[in-house]
């Protein structure tokens, strides 16, 4: 996988947080309800794990298979290179 789709990644966790952060920010202005505030920051934890799940089942799916790949490819190297050195 390339660098870019960590860095989205990374970027979109640090959206949460800053969306984490700002609405406890608002949790201590009396103008906006607390228990709302709660069931915010619930629902935006929530969407944070999904998008994780989500995004990182992906990456791994990626990674596994160019794994796969690039061992099948260092596999026949090595047996042409034992083959010949007999």
């Amino acid at each position: 996988m390339k660098l870019p789709v960590y860095k989205h990644l990374l970027d979109i966790n640090a959206g949460f947080d800053q969306a984490i952060r700002a609405l406890s920010a608002l949790g201590k202005l009396d103008s906006f309800h607390g228990r709302e505030l709660d069931r915010l920051t619930a629902l935006v934890k929530e969407t944070r794990a999904a998008t994780n799940s989500y995004l990182t089942g992906v990456l791994e799916r990626a990674e596994t298979a160019e794994a796969g790949q690039r061992f099948g490819k260092r596999w026949e190297r090595e047996q042409k290179e034992e083959t010949g050195r007999r």
